[in-house]
């Protein structure tokens, strides 16, 4: 992930490994659309890097998990509504406090404790997930964890093993003939209608609506990188 300031531009110069093409994902968010949670004052001291000439290049899964969410929205003719709730979601997550370098900050998961959390989510997509089994590995009480994981990626657990099984259950609907009850079971939703409801919660359509217009050839989804 690479975040540029407004008002720069700068040349992203990237390596791509192996044969595969490198797609790169751009989205942009406006300034007044944080302007309208915090002040201009607040705006600056909490998001230093709006005042940084350097672009701030650094892995946020989250963030990442958005603009592909958005790139896939876009595709399938979400609309406005769409744009400015994931606005709205990328903003508060922008805005909420992050730890820096390897030091632990009160109130924040570790970058181990996150990752030991986000792999155990990407390992278990297609299991039932409780925030006891989540807040158990990094022996939080419930109560604590939520807060905490809140306070360093701007979601709830809920939301953000969400995020996750959202987009597996996308892969499979691109690249797969299972039905599309099947696809929710296997990302660990509990129902077709649980399934149709975060999927279009999230990307902007149903599900079958989305398998049908990529079947149609509108676009391909856009790796984040």
């Amino acid at each position: 992930m690479c975040i540029i300031p407004p008002g720069l531009s700068r040349t992203l110069v990237v390596a791509p490994t192996g044969d595969e093409p490198v797609t790169i994902a751009t989205l942009t968010l406006p300034v007044d659309t944080l302007r309208r949670f915090i002040t201009e004052e607040d705006l600056r001291s909490r998001v230093p890097y709006l005042s940084d000439p350097h672009p701030v290049t650094r892995f946020d899964p989250l963030l990442a998990a958005m603009v592909k969410a958005v790139a896939a929205a876009s595709e399938v003719g979400a609309d406005d509504l769409y744009a400015q709730s994931a606005a709205q979601f990328i903003a508060a997550h922008l805005l909420a406090p992050h730890s820096s370098g390897s030091g632990r900050t009160a109130g924040l998961l570790s970058s181990g404790q996150l990752e030991t959390i986000l792999s155990y989510m990407r390992s278990n997509l297609e299991q039932p997930v409780s925030v006891g089994d989540l807040a158990s590995l990094v022996s939080f009480s419930r109560f604590h964890f939520v807060r905490c994981f809140k306070a360093t990626t701007g979601f709830t657990p809920y939301r953000y093993l969400t995020e996750l099984r959202i987009d597996l259950a996308r892969k499979y609907l691109e690249t797969g003939d299972d039905t599309i009850a099947r696809i929710g079971r296997r990302c660990g939703f509990s129902g077709s209608e649980h399934f149709s409801r975060s999927f279009r919660r999230i990307v902007g359509c149903t599900p079958s609506q989305y398998r049908t217009r990529r079947t149609c050839g509108l676009g391909q989804s856009l790796p984040v990188l």
